[in-house]
């Protein structure tokens, strides 16, 4: 079965009960009510609430107008690569030139490195150094977690008063061979 057809059926088997209420939930209460079940009034001022809302008309959703695509000359997804940058990857002989290179790339935002969004995911983070306020939890939260959860709050406390007091006030002297209660 796939996700869609479950989606639909839950999506019908949820009008069907909506319509049912809406149909038939206040002749249930109002017979209620005649058979002189407590408290129902309560039960039917809130069905009644419920159907007022329910039959409030709905507004139709705005539709959200496409992008304007803008020609160009080329149909180059990614901006040109910085000399420097590139130089990284193909002047170097040494073992890991790769991993510099991507290292060296990653420190640019995307609206740097593209013209335009490639995948609608970019859309969450695209343009984040326009916004007001900078993220401030750099290790993903990881160190929060840490520090709530493993290490203490407070140094360790001494023993409480009554720890040094033996139990009954009874003293006892014990030696290795016997235990003599006084």
């Amino acid at each position: 079965m796939s996700h869609a057809y479950v989606a639909d059926a839950m999506k019908k088997s949820n009008r069907r009960i909506m319509r049912w209420y809406q149909n038939n939930l206040l002749s249930v209460l109002q017979d209620a009510k005649d058979r002189q079940v407590r408290d129902i009034d309560v039960s039917i001022g809130i069905a009644q609430e419920l159907m007022r809302i329910l039959d409030e008309p709905v507004a139709k959703p705005i539709p959200v107008p496409l992008r304007e695509l803008i020609p160009s000359d080329t149909d180059e997804l990614m901006k040109p690569i910085e000399p420097e940058v590139e130089e990284l990857l193909y002047g170097s002989t040494g073992k890991g030139a790769g991993e510099r290179y991507l290292k060296a790339r990653n420190k640019k935002s995307p609206e740097d490195k593209y013209y335009f969004r490639i995948a609608s995911s970019w859309d969450y983070g695209w343009q984040q150094k326009q916004s007001r306020q900078r993220a401030r939890d750099v290790h993903h939260g990881r160190c929060a977690i840490l520090r709530d959860t493993f290490y203490r709050k407070n140094n360790l406390a001494p023993d409480p008063r009554h720890y040094s007091q033996p139990a009954g006030g009874e003293i006892s002297i014990c030696s290795e061979y016997s235990c003599n209660f006084t």
